[in-house]
């Protein structure tokens, strides 16, 4: 086989644009955003807001579970089957009419650390290193339900007690409140999904 000196070599052509392709904007070329009164903008600007449901009577689920379980073993009984249907109706409207609609304010680091210097003053010792694991766990949940009932706006009677009572009858209920929180605080404009499609 006769070797190829590099000059006879056909070298293969290299697509040389930029990793971003064509996106990728020259920021000194003319750019055609509008301009705009920042101060003006900054007078404008609220904190975050999210709203989320919290359901008080989330044990009923459990009845239309019940229902449900009935329901898979009825026969060709209609009038049974209507009742069922009936009562599984009821109790799920119970369940809707038991929802309130909480809103959580977006709050700075800034004021979760004036928060924390509060709990020192109240007798709450921020543990260090050697601090056990479950006062160390303790110290975080009070640190969290009082940052908590600062940022809830809707009701506007929110209290660290009540949120507390709330963390112990049910936990999953705060977390929503927790959920919303972190993502007003971090991710306050996030897309809301809206079920319209399914009114139609």
């Amino acid at each position: 086989m006769a070797d190829e000196s590099i000059a006879d070599t056909k070298l293969t052509e290299v697509d040389d644009d930029s990793l971003g392709g064509p996106e990728v904007t020259d920021a000194s070329s003319a750019l055609d955003a509008e301009d705009f009164d920042f101060d003006a903008f900054v007078e404008g600007v609220r904190p975050g807001r999210r709203a989320v449901r919290v359901t008080m009577r989330a044990d009923l689920v459990a009845e239309l579970d019940r229902l449900a379980i009935q329901a898979e073993s009825l026969g060709d009984d209609d009038a049974e089957a209507d009742e069922l249907l009936a009562r599984f109706n009821e109790i799920k409207q119970q369940i809707i009419d038991s929802q309130r609609t909480f809103i959580v304010e977006a709050r700075s680091d800034a004021r979760g650390k004036q928060i924390v210097k509060h709990l020192e003053k109240l007798g709450y010792s921020k543990p260090g290193k050697k601090t056990d694991e479950d006062e160390a766990e303790k110290w975080n949940t009070e640190a969290a339900l009082h940052r908590l009932a600062d940022a809830v706006v809707v009701p506007s009677n929110v209290s660290v007690e009540g949120l507390r009572k709330l963390n112990d009858r049910a936990e999953s209920e705060i977390q929503k409140l927790f959920g919303a929180f972190m993502d007003v605080c971090t991710n306050p404009t996030k897309g809301v999904t809206v079920p319209f499609s399914q009114r139609r």
